[in-house]
């Protein structure tokens, strides 16, 4: 019988890695609501929009996953929403080849570049999203 292939969750293996590079940023897939956003600027949202699973071999489960995510900035000002969002950027594109203990980046994708998005509920907020890629397959066994 055929063990089951577990694919990683991909938007956790984005947090972690853009957590490990982004001192001082809180990264999360949930920002607080109100106020309460203010005080952990700077900020970024991590959103899986889509993707799906490949590379099937003739008989075999799918062995990569290719999530699609919407990211977001959040700053207290425009200008270091927009560098959050192009270091964010930046970051991503070394991705590739990096693993945590859930998975690894195989390679990475940018659909959308930084664009504002205006936050309407937090007008002395500032966001600026973008759309991103990655693939991923689980961890590498050594033995």
């Amino acid at each position: 019988m055929a063990t089951a292939v577990v694919l990683p969750d991909g938007k956790k293996i984005a947090i972690d890695l853009l957590t490990a590079v982004l001192d001082g940023v809180y990264v999360s897939s949930k920002t607080p609501e109100g106020a309460a956003l203010n005080a952990v600027l700077p900020a970024v949202r991590v959103l899986r929009i889509g993707g799906v699973a490949d590379v099937r071999s003739w008989n075999g489960p799918a062995a990569r996953d290719n999530p699609r995510f919407s990211i977001d900035c959040y700053a207290a000002d425009e200008d270091t929403a927009m560098r959050l969002a192009q270091r964010v950027c930046a970051e991503w594109e070394l991705l590739p080849g990096m693993s945590t203990a859930d998975g690894e980046v195989t390679g990475i994708s940018q659909e959308t570049g930084p664009q504002d998005r205006p936050e309407e509920p937090n007008s002395d907020v500032y966001r600026v999203g973008m759309t991103l890629g990655m693939s991923v397959c689980p961890p590498r066994v050594t033995s």
